[in-house]
């Protein structure tokens, strides 16, 4: 069993300070695992009471008719060092301190946080944290956000920031996006980044790895475990604290000093790490290689883009916006021209043919056939490498009375076919903005049900679309990519 096992696959979980309080954090957690889909072994520890929750609660670690195998802590942090020592004495594996007021704080913080290093140190006791916020594990039924679900897919993300946790987590399922492992580290002032990149790589079950790193104590040992990573799996890495006020910003939030991001960018190319510019840019990326690996679409030759979609002025900013993104647009070849004019013969109409080309919403929704024959006579194209479908919401909401949710599952079934047969990565933007506040809701419940049961990737933004054509490109340039 690996280290942090523990903590994803726990077979019994211990809350130590866990209350009985319903408006406290420390009971929300508690009762996050009572009523949850784990159903592993559960015990409480504070001195105040004899159960919470209808849970069995004892005086201290030392009391426990069993040993966890993870400890989750939410006591005062003067009171920290002391639970470690009890979780130390009897033999508990892991131990993850939530409490904060540690390295990231003046004061006595920075002393508190080395009094934890010297009560574990030597021991066989681990710690994850301090200053963290929680766990989530997909298969085992972890979480530390509302609204979640526990569906298990193959990236795991792991961040010294407790609120991207949340957010990578939200935004990531709203795309369609199923994590394995999501884990809050804090200020990892005793397992660091070298532990938690190699067991990304042990683990089995990690398909592609996302960090959020903010500062290392040991540089070169990270590196050496994001090279070994790199060569057999996806790694993608967001490095906070890139510019002065960021890497002040570091200081205060973990106590570290972040580093030149000059030399972090370097390692990061030498280790055959992909860099990410923002959580966007992140779940772009990770879309990408969700995609590959649920469709097998293998990924572009070349970085010329096909657009099709409604509004001129649109795709005329989409090609500004290729070029920014690394890519470009096609030029399609006389015989596409002419297939394209077959199946467009009004198109003098609609700006001519070419590339973008440019149709009303109205007859991409109300002639599925043609839109099908569309991507298809455009994709056929050597020239091509990928495909960006886009759609006016607003004109959709014009269009039709309920905004076209009666025409989605017919697209989501259309779109799924075609991409299918096309062989290339293609991507859809929804446009929205000017729906009113239910059909936008159900257009939004479509864009996730065509990316999660569909395997076709649907983006609200053209930047994010773009951004994850350009992932699946690069994708087939990475030396894992046979086995991501």
């Amino acid at each position: 069993m690996l280290l942090l096992d523990h903590a994803f696959h726990p077979r019994s979980i211990t809350v130590v300070g866990a209350s009985a309080n319903r408006a406290k954090w420390a009971n929300i957690l508690f009762r996050r695992l009572i009523e949850g889909p784990y159903s592993g072994k559960l015990a409480a520890v504070n001195p105040a009471r004899s159960e919470i929750e209808g849970v069995a609660c004892y005086p201290s670690i030392l009391d426990l008719p069993f040993v966890p195998d993870y400890v989750q802590v939410v006591v005062p942090r003067e009171n920290v060092a002391g639970t470690l020592q009890d979780c130390v004495a009897r033999g508990v594996p892991l131990v993850h301190v939530f409490s904060a007021g540690f390295g990231e704080v003046g004061g006595i913080g920075p002393t508190l946080q080395a009094e934890l290093q010297r009560v574990l140190h030597g021991g066989r006791t681990r710690m994850i944290g301090p200053n963290s916020l929680g766990i989530y594990s997909a298969r085992t039924g972890l979480d530390f956000s509302r609204g979640c679900h526990f569906t298990p897919g193959p990236a795991t993300f792991i961040s010294q920031s407790g609120s991207l946790c949340t957010d990578v987590l939200a935004l990531g399922q709203a795309r369609g996006l199923n994590f394995g492992k999501i884990l809050s580290v804090g200020n990892c002032a005793d397992l660091d980044w070298p532990d938690f990149v190699r067991y990304c790589r042990e683990d089995k079950d990690t398909g592609v790895a996302a960090f959020y790193i903010e500062s290392v104590r040991d540089g070169r040992a990270l590196f050496d475990q994001l090279r070994q990573l790199a060569a057999v799996k996806p790694v993608l890495l967001l490095k906070g604290g890139r510019t002065e006020d960021g890497a002040r910003s570091v200081v205060s939030h973990t106590g570290r000093l972040a580093g030149s991001y000059d030399g972090w960018r370097v390692m990061m190319r030498q280790a055959g790490v992909v860099e990410l510019d923002g959580i966007e840019d992140m779940l772009a990326a990770l879309a990408a290689f969700d995609a590959r690996t649920r469709t097998r679409t293998p990924p572009a030759n070349n970085a010329d883009l096909m657009v099709i979609g409604s509004g001129g002025g649109v795709s005329v900013l989409i090609s500004d916006a290729a070029d920014a993104a690394g890519l470009r647009l096609a030029t399609l070849s006389d015989n596409t021209l002419q297939a394209l004019g077959a199946v467009l013969p009004d198109a003098e109409a609609l700006g001519g043919i070419g590339n973008p080309v440019e149709i009303p919403v109205d007859r991409m929704f109300g002639d599925l056939q043609r839109m099908a024959q569309l991507i298809e006579v455009s994709a056929a194209d050597p020239a091509v490498g990928s495909v960006l479908l886009h759609v006016n919401l607003i004109a959709l909401s014009n269009n039709y009375d309920d905004g076209g949710v009666a025409q989605w599952d017919a697209v989501c079934a259309g779109l799924r076919a075609v991409a299918a047969r096309i062989g290339k990565p293609m991507a859809v933007v929804l446009r929205n903005g000017g729906c009113n506040d239910m059909t936008e809701a159900l257009l939004r419940l479509g864009m996730q049900r065509l990316a999660r049961e569909f395997a076709l990737p649907v983006f609200g933004e053209m930047r994010e679309a773009l951004a994850f054509l350009r992932h699946y490109r690069n994708a087939g340039a990475c030396g894992h990519a046979k086995t991501a």
